[in-house]
C-alpha cells in the first residue's frame, strides 16, 4: 500500500467540514427532538457528546500506530472476526456517504435544477468525488485547505446574515418542559457523530498521528459550535413550533431573511458551503472504503477499487430511499442512534474490550512494521 500524508490542520478542516455540513443541512437538534426554543441547550450538550465519540473512535488508533481500524481490527480478534467487523464499518462509509448525497441532491434538484434528473446530479457528485480520491489523500487534504476558508466565510455570513431576522422572544421560556425534551434532543446529534469513523482511517496518513485524536476533537468541539449558534438562530427567526417541521431549516432561514432591499437570496451561501463540504464529504469516505476494502483484499494499491465503489456509492444513494422524507424519518433519535449504535460504537466497545483484557493479560499482538513508499 503507498503511503501518502496529510497534515493534521488539513485533518481538521477535513472532519470539520465534514460534521458541519450534516448539522447545517438538517439541523438535528432543532428538528429531531421535542427541544423546540432550548434547541441551544441541547446543541451544547451535544458537543460534549461529540467530543466524547471522538475520543472513544479515535482512541484505540494510537494504541496501533500507522494502523488502520481495518488492519488493528483483525490483530485485535483474528482474520475472521476483523473481516466481520470491518465490514460493518465499510457498510457505514458507503451509507454515510449515499445519505449525505442523497439529502444534497434533494436540496439540488428540487431547489435549483427541477429539470435535471436527479440520478445525474448524484453521479456528477460522485465522479468528482472520485477523481479526488484517485488522485490520492493529498489531493484531499490539499482541497480541504483551499476549500475551508471558503466554507467557514459562507457559513459566518449565513450566520451574521439571519441576525437581521432574530427574535429573541421566540427562545422563551427556558427549560419550561425541563430537562427531558432537551435531553431526548441530543440523541440525533451523537449519532451523527458517527462521521468521525474518517478519523480511524486517516490517522496513520497523518505527519503527526499521536495527535490525530486532538484533531478530531477539536473538529467536533467546533462544528459544535456552529451547531449551537444555528440551534440559537433558526428557532430565533421562525418561532420554535414553525421551524422544526422545515426539511431544511437553515437553508429555509437564509431565504426568508432580507437584511437590505437591494441584496437578497443569501440562501446561496449555504448551497455552496454545503456543496464544497459534500465533495470532501464524500471524497473522504470513498477514500476510506477503498482503502479499507483493498486491506481486507490484500491488494496494495486501492485505485483499482475506486470506480466499482463509486458506482456502488451512486447506486445506493438512488435507491435507498424513495423520498426525502424517509430519510429524515432516518434520523429519527429512535431509529438513528440505535442504528448507528449498533454498526458502529457497540463494534467498537468490543474492540476497547478485547483490547483492555489483552493488555492486562500481556497477550497483545506487536503491531506489525509497514512496508510502503510515497505515491509520485
Amino acid at each position: 500500500m503507498k503511503v501518502e500524508k496529510i497534515s493534521n490542520r488539513q485533518l481538521l478542516f477535513i472532519l470539520f467540514m465534514i460534521q458541519s455540513t450534516i448539522i447545517l443541512s438538517t439541523l438535528p437538534v432543532f428538528t429531531t427532538g421535542n427541544a423546540d426554543q432550548n434547541a441551544w441547550i441541547a446543541a451544547i450538550m451535544s458537543t460534549f457528546g461529540m467530543v466524547a465519540i471522538a475520543a472513544y473512535i479515535g482512541g484505540l488508533s494510537l494504541k496501533f500506530p500507522g494502523l488502520t481500524v481495518i488492519e488493528y481490527s483483525s490483530l485485535l480478534l483474528g482474520k475472521y472476526a476483523g473481516a466481520f467487523f470491518s465490514f460493518s464499518f465499510l457498510w457505514v462509509f458507503l451509507h454515510i456517504a449515499a445519505t449525505d448525497t442523497r439529502i444534497y441532491a434533494d436540496l439540488i434538484g428540487g431547489q435549483f435544477l427541477r429539470e435535471t434528473s436527479f440520478t445525474f446530479i448524484i453521479t456528477v457528485m460522485v465522479v468528482l468525488s472520485a477523481l479526488a480520491v484517485y488522485m490520492g489523500i493529498e489531493t484531499i487534504g490539499r482541497a480541504a485547505d483551499a476549500l475551508f476558508p471558503w466554507f467557514l466565510l459562507f457559513v459566518l455570513l449565513s450566520l451574521g446574515v439571519s441576525l437581521t431576522g432574530f427574535d429573541i422572544q421566540n427562545l422563551q421560556p427556558v427549560l419550561a418542559q425541563g430537562w427531558g425534551p432537551v435531553l431526548s434532543s441530543t440523541a440525533s446529534p451523537i449519532g451523527f457523530a458517527a462521521h468521525v469513523i474518517a478519523l480511524t482511517m486517516l490517522i496513520p496518513a497523518l505527519n503527526k498521528p499521536e495527535k490525530g485524536v486532538t484533531v478530531g476533537m477539536q473538529a467536533m468541539l467546533a462544528a459544535g459550535i456552529i451547531l449551537t449558534m444555528a440551534a440559537v438562530l433558526v428557532p430565533g427567526v421562525f418561532g420554535p413550533q414553525h421551524g422544526k417541521y422545515l426539511r431544511y431549516p437553515f437553508f429555509t432561514m437564509l431565504k426568508t431573511v432580507s437584511p437590505t432591499q437591494f441584496f437578497e437570496r443569501f440562501d446561496v451561501l449555504s448551497v455552496l458551503a454545503w456543496g464544497f463540504g459534500l465533495f470532501i464529504d464524500v471524497a473522504v469516505y470513498l477514500y476510506c472504503g477503498s482503502i479499507g476494502l483493498s486491506q481486507l483484499m490484500g491488494l496494495r494499491d486501492n485505485r483499482p477499487l475506486i470506480g466499482p465503489m463509486a458506482v456502488i456509492w451512486v447506486i445506493v444513494a438512488v435507491s435507498s430511499y424513495d423520498d426525502i422524507f424517509d430519510v429524515l424519518r432516518l434520523f429519527q433519535p429512535h431509529v438513528l442512534l440505535p442504528y448507528v449504535t449498533t454498526f458502529l460504537y457497540l463494534p467498537f466497545l468490543l474492540l476497547w474490550l478485547v483490547y483492555l483484557v489483552r493488555y492486562f493479560t500481556g497477550t497483545l499482538p506487536a503491531v506489525p512494521a509497514k512496508k510502503g513508499k510515497e505515491r509520485s
